[in-house]
């Protein structure tokens, strides 16, 4: 009814004489700030209405529907100006003052409210976190606001590119919503660093500004240290596990060789070493609450040889290889030798040692040795045994005394065992138990086996007899030829008592001392020649005598040595005696006496054994002649 009547008003009144001398403008204003919109109508008295989208407001000066709105101004002067106080969106319209009695209005004026966005919102704010390794995606929204608010992100005053926007309409159909997008790559983003989220528009154009931290979290970062090292084994060595973990560490576990320490519960651990820390490692595993991380680390602990791989022992068959393996572990590097005990001789210096078609001095016992320098030393024993035919290792003259009991060992070494041993001369076999005076026993030692003849009552005969002694195994047989000597005996008191081979039952006594006190009363009165010559035959042939009838390594070349000294002196003494002195004539039976008494007397010259040269003379001889040419000796010398 009101807008009808303006507009009759306006008919009616037409030609009247008041005019607006102020009326509305367009005017944008923030939302929330006053404004006034003026109207001046001077010397007009009558109804002033104000209207917003064609709507009326009020009469005059009551608008008392809208409590923000006010008519201010001097109404004298005609003075009709609205006053919006804390305008808001719905003032956002066109305003119009009409006079109407005087059917004038004023043009329309456009209020513009502009409405700063809210407070812009980072969703995960004021913290954001992650996990190590993943990108991160920010989302900043500002809302409510007129027009839509630009959104720009900012890091270190940086602003950030790269990021993505949508807006939105609210159902007023003004406002608008903005959402805003950033993705930043891993490598991009630090912990703790923050972002800013800056929301503006013309209602605010410094913008509102949200800040975010992030906050990139991650399993436990360890680093485990070990000191000292390296390290001697028996020492004391602190692991110190240096962590750092977001979320915050929770516990720390110890483990030794995948065994746990349950007794150690902090971040450090401390322990006497021994060589098993070099090859099993110490471990520590730190949990938050993302998860765990395990880092372990093994000591350099320098150890002597220790057996890792025992070599065995071996028994092969004559002809084929060895092969023995030898493991050690030390620290530092070792070296390894293979030799043979009782050897110097270096065989390998690798955890192998072949030993191409063995033979039987292979046999034995073998050392690997392992050295660790400055530090220590191992070495581990080993048997080689060579299976084949039995070696036998006896004294092929072996010796007993005339009517005592005699013996005959013969030492065999087999392996296998032997399987059959037997002793043999003239006619007769025994390998065991008793036959007669012979007795076989048979014993086994570590060494090897000894097989022995016994022998009750030795007669002559037996050291004429050739014994053999005969091992048999699968492999094969060793046969020993075995003579019996007869064994020879010194008595005290300076006098040699020698026996002849043959003629056992008369011995013959060579006096030395008697002989000497002759040779050298009957010297003193011939003068220093003689004398000279009397001692050197005494001492050749004593020599002979002791050397024949003793020794029993006396052999053909020291027999004719011997003789051929006793020709040089023969000569000698003859030359004095008959050229220069034949007073001395009788100086060569000083020497020829004892020398022809040795050569009846040799029990142990090679050729008495012989059957193409003759027997010794019988005693009978030897004494005679050796008495007479004394006698001659000393008649002679005397006259």
């Amino acid at each position: 009814m009101i807008h009808w009547l303006f507009i009759f008003s306006c008919f009616a009144g037409a030609g009247a004489g008041p005019v607006f001398t102020q009326q509305p403008t367009d005017l944008v204003v923030v939302a929330g700030q006053p404004v006034t919109l003026p109207c001046s109508i001077p010397g007009y008295h009558g109804m002033v209405l104000w209207l917003r989208d064609g709507m009326a407001l009020g009469v005059n000066r009551d608008v008392s529907g809208y409590p923000r709105y006010d008519i201010v101004g001097d109404h004298s002067k005609g003075e009709y100006h609205l006053l919006i106080q804390r305008t808001e969106m719905q003032d956002d319209a066109f305003f119009e003052c009409q006079a109407i009695q005087a059917a004038i209005r004023s043009r329309p004026a456009r209020l513009t409210v502009l409405v700063p966005p809210d407070d812009p919102v980072i969703v995960g704010s004021p913290v954001v976190s992650l996990r190590a390794g993943d990108h991160l995606n920010l989302t900043c929204h500002a809302d409510n606001a007129k027009p839509a608010a630009s959104i720009i992100w900012i890091r270190n005053g940086l602003v950030l590119s790269g990021a993505m926007y949508s807006k939105t309409l609210l159902r007023d159909g003004r406002r608008e919503s903005t959402v805003s997008t950033l993705y930043l790559s891993p490598s991009n983003i630090e912990s703790g660093q923050q972002i800013t989220c800056r929301a503006s528009n013309k209602a605010a154009p410094n913008g509102k500004d949200t800040t975010v931290t992030v906050d990139i979290q991650h399993l436990p970062l360890v680093n485990l240290t070990v000191d000292p090292q390296p390290v001697l084994e028996g020492n004391l060595v602190r692991f110190h596990c240096a962590a750092k973990a977001n979320p915050p560490v929770i516990y720390y576990r110890w483990a030794k060789g995948g065994h746990p320490i349950p007794e150690v519960t902090g971040d450090s651990y401390e322990v006497v070493v021994d060589h098993s820390f070099f090859t099993e490692s110490v471990s520590c595993e730190v949990t938050n609450a993302l998860g765990n991380t395990n880092i372990s680390r093994n000591v350099d602990v320098y150890f002597g040889p220790r057996m890792a791989a025992e070599p065995q022992s071996l028994q092969v068959d004559l002809g084929s290889d060895a092969i023995f393996n030898c493991a050690w572990t030390g620290n530092p590097s070792l070296t390894i030798v293979w030799m043979k005990r009782g050897s110097g001789v270096v065989l390998s210096n690798k955890n192998t040692l072949t030993l191409k078609a063995v033979k039987q001095e292979d046999a034995g016992k073998y050392l690997c040795r392992a050295v660790v320098p400055r530090v220590g030393a191992g070495e581990k024993e080993v048997s080689l045994t060579v299976n084949g035919p039995p070696t036998i290792s006896s004294t092929q003259t072996q010796q007993a005394l005339y009517g005592e009991k005699g013996q005959i060992k013969c030492f065999i070494r087999s392996t296998p065992p032997p399987d059959r041993i037997a002793w043999s001369w003239k006619e007769t076999v025994l390998e065991s138990g008793t036959s007669g005076r012979y007795t076989v026993e048979t014993v086994s030692t570590e060494e090897g086996v000894i097989s022995t003849l016994t022998m009750s009552n030795i007669v002559p005969a037996d050291f004429q007899t050739i014994y053999n002694c005969t091992a048999w195994n699968s492999f094969g047989s060793d046969t020993e030829i075995i003579r019996l000597k007869e064994q020879g005996e010194a008595p005290s008191g300076g006098v040699a008592t020698l026996y002849l081979p043959i003629y056992h039952s008369v011995p013959l006594y060579f006096s030395v001392s008697i002989y000497l006190s002759l040779e050298l009363s009957l010297c003193i009165s011939l003068g220093l020649l003689c004398l000279y010559l009397d001692i050197l035959s005494f001492f050749l042939s004593f020599y002979l005598n002791l050397s024949i009838s003793i020794s029993p390594s006396f052999s053909l070349p020291l027999a004719l040595s011997t003789y051929l000294c006793l020709g040089l002196s023969t000569s000698i003494s003859l030359y004095l005696s008959y050229v220069r002195y034949p007073y001395l004539c009788t100086s060569i039976f000083l020497f020829l006496p004892p020398s022809l008494a040795s050569l009846s007397l040799s029990p142990s010259l090679p050729f008495h054994h012989s059957s193409s040269l003759p027997a010794p003379s019988p005693p009978s001889i030897s004494i005679y002649f050796n008495l007479c040419l004394t006698n001659l000796d000393v008649c002679t010398d005397r006259g």
